[in-house]
This record gives structure tokens, sequence and C-alpha cells, in this order.
């Protein structure tokens, strides 16, 4: 079943009250709009995401809980504003890889590519493959280049660290991370019946990006593992 405006209203609604026992209550609602069409989407994807990678785990384990860590806690907000999926090869060694992921919130939803967080020395491993004309990189450029469906998102440097590349490049190496993506809050979108199909087909074409974060991570770190060096 594709979503419905009740989704993002739940979201909304759950985020607003902050009240354990009303999700409880309400939980059908929330297995209903939410976690069934996100299994389902994950489903739908599974044979792309195995043709990109086999190593990627899909399944309905890698939708997000909607509580937050408790340890976190410092506002007295028990709920996430945003339910997500991220679909990744194991994490192992590495705290952060690579994801194809989606998300749906009370304000907007999206889907892209690339990391939450990107650990400083695969970032910095990136940046290397870009100025060292990898083709890894460059076809990853390309890709970018060549649609106009995605940003390329993660906080810029304020000052230009590398005048001399040419700004498509300049695009990618200035940035402290790394992703591309897709956002939109049009409800028509979230609860289009060609939803999945069309996720399908903007992960297929973003796939040619994929590679150079791989190879960033296979790359590894200064101490030779897979972990980050710490300082």
């Amino acid at each position: 079943m594709p979503f419905t405006p009740d989704a993002a209203k739940f979201l909304f609604e759950n985020y607003l009250r902050n009240d354990k026992e009303w999700f409880k209550a309400n939980k059908e609602i929330y297995d209903k709009e939410i976690i069934t069409p996100m299994s389902e989407l994950i489903v739908y994807l599974t044979p792309l995401m195995k043709q990109i990678d086999s190593r990627i785990e899909c399944s309905p384990r890698c939708i997000t809980r909607i509580y937050r860590d408790a340890r976190l806690i410092r506002d007295g907000m028990f709920f996430k504003r945003d339910i997500w999926f991220s679909l990744r090869r194991p994490k192992d060694q590495l705290p952060n890889k690579a994801e194809f992921f989606f998300w749906i919130s009370g304000e907007d939803f999206g889907w892209g590519l690339g990391y939450y967080n990107i650990p400083s020395q695969i970032l910095d491993n990136v940046r290397a493959l870009i100025l060292n004309r990898d083709k890894t990189a460059l076809e990853a450029i390309e890709c970018y280049e060549a649609q106009d469906r995605f940003v390329l998102d993660g906080q810029q440097y304020k000052r230009d660290r590398y005048p001399n590349e040419p700004p498509q490049f300049k695009n990618w190496l200035n940035r402290r991370n790394l992703a591309v993506l897709y956002r939109s809050d049009d409800p028509a979108v979230l609860c289009a019946e060609d939803l999945y199909s069309r996720v399908y087909k903007d992960f297929e074409s973003i796939a040619p990006i994929y590679p150079l974060f791989i190879r960033a991570e296979e790359l590894g770190t200064a101490d030779g593992s897979g972990n980050e060096v710490r300082k």
C-alpha cells in the first residue's frame, strides 16, 4: 500500500504530543501508515540494491525506531521527528557507511545516497580520489552533473580550499559531509501510486555515485583498519 496523508499527520501529532501512552494507543496507525509502506518499499528496492552491491542489507530491520535513544535525551522529547531506513553494507569496523536512504517526517520526506556523518578519513579519501582523477570519482561527478533532480548536501567550508579546481570538483571537495538527496513537501508525490517505482528509478540513476564512496571506504584509514584514526 502507498503512503497516505495520515503518515505525515501522525508523525507531526505524535511528536507534538510527546506522549508514550498516546503512541501506544495509536500504534496501529503508525504500523499501517508508516511501517507497512516503508517495509514494502524496501522489498521493492531489494533486487536493485543487490544488483548494485550484493552486500547491501535490505530488511524491515533497516527502519529506524521511533523512540529516541534514552541516553541522549536532554530535552524531554521521547520521539523522533522523522522515520527513515538506511540500506547499506554491514557496519563491521566502520560505524558510518554509504547508504541509500528514505525518510518521512511531519514536514517533508525524501530519499538519496550518501552519509549522515561521514568519517573524516573517508572524506579525505574521497577528496584524494577526486584530486587524483580516479575513475570512480570522475564517473560519480559526471553522474551528478548530468541530472537536475538531486542536490549535493553537506555543509560547505566558508573559504574555498581548492581554488584551482574546476567548479564541479569544488562542489564536492569543499564540503564537510557528502550526500545527494531529493527532498519534497508535496503530499501528491508522497502518496502517488508510482512512488515506489519513482524511488527505484531515482536510486538506479544515482547508482554510479556509489562506487566512489565504496572505493573511499575500502582504502581504509591511516591506521590500516576500518576505524577512524583517533588523534
